[in-house]
């Protein structure tokens, strides 16, 4: 029998899956990713040298070939716009990237809306822009299983093998627990074998390729799929939609220097009425960024007191957030 709390690796190949090796977690002391290939020499902003570079943590929302495409020319955007070189830092859990955060070890994050409210509510971190999609502040999970797996509600998942995203994802993990919870009155353990793929890509895929018989993932990025990759939804579908919830923000460190902060915020903000930052925002496929509202993300709270604090975090430690 598989630890539930191992980890399923998936690296995505020419549409095949190569699963790596289980092991307990990904820890601080893992390898990191790199998300961008490297500049060359000429390739440096103008301004590298004359200012220490600006830190910015991606978490795996989606796999590092995906995140490649979707984020690269952001971050050239942004670092033509604050006129510093941004060092991108990649990290395998959000869990990693929110301890980046607290220890200001990196200026700024984009991070799943757990992480936020969870490092918001300890004071480590600062919400500065949330994307609007398809003119929405929100999204919500779905709950997807392949169409010839006889599964066409939660209560046919009984002993069935499930993939989560990462334990501090909303819409990966936390919003099937509680539909866990409020349904059925039951915790991960409903099911024979849970597995995170740490990206909600890996989760389509394994679901598409058989790997496992469900999984919970992040609607916007199963629309995306949906639209640019049919086949791979072809025999999945969707049984479930969780409750909405605030977007996934860009925040920053408590720690980070508020003048940067500023900038960076304004920066973003400041995207929809550039003609260059327009295009930047239409390969995202992002209508613009906004103030997050803080009351956008109550559900997720509301989430969180239903099934438990100690449920969001991967080692059991109970994880104390202000009110």
């Amino acid at each position: 029998m598989i630890d539930r709390r191992c980890f399923l690796g998936m690296l995505l190949l020419s549409g095949g899956a190569v699963l790596s090796s289980c092991s307990n977690a990904a820890g601080k002391d893992s390898e990191a990713i790199p998300l961008f290939a490297e500049r060359k020499d000429g390739d440096e902003a103008a301004s590298d040298g004359a200012a220490e570079k600006v830190k910015v943590a991606f978490a795996a929302l989606v796999s590092p070939q995906e995140s490649f495409y979707k984020y690269q020319n952001l971050v050239n955007y942004l670092e033509e716009k604050i006129g510093r070189s941004i060092e991108v830092v990649r990290r395998q859990t959000y869990q990693e990237v929110n301890d980046l955060l607290g220890a200001g070890e990196v200026d700024f994050g984009f991070i799943c809306s757990l992480s936020y409210v969870m490092g918001r509510d300890e004071g480590t971190l600062a919400g500065i822009a949330a994307p609007v999609i398809g003119g929405s502040s929100f999204y919500r999970s779905y709950l997807i299983c392949r169409t010839d797996s006889g599964c066409n509600m939660l209560e046919d998942l009984q002993g069935k093998t499930f993939a989560f995203t990462d334990p501090l994802s909303y819409t990966g993990r936390l919003s099937m627990l509680k539909l866990l919870h409020d349904q059925i009155g039951a915790d991960e353990g409903f099911f024979r074998e849970v597995f995170y793929t740490y990206s909600h890509d890996s989760s389509v895929h394994a679901v598409h390729l058989g790997i496992v018989d469900a999984a919970s993932v992040d609607g916007l990025v199963y629309d995306e799929l949906a639209a640019s990759q049919s086949d791979l939804v072809g025999n999945v579908h969707v049984i479930y939609k969780g409750p909405a919830a605030g977007m996934p923000p860009v925040v920053a460190s408590a720690l980070a220097d508020d003048g940067l902060k500023s900038s960076f915020q304004n920066c973003l903000l400041g995207m929809v009425d550039d003609e260059r930052g327009r295009i930047v925002l239409e390969e995202l496929g992002y209508d613009r960024f906004e103030v997050p509202d803080d009351t956008n993300y109550e559900v997720i709270r509301e989430a969180v007191a239903a099934v438990g604090e100690s449920a969001v975090d991967e080692s059991g430690a109970v994880r104390q957030m202000r009110r």
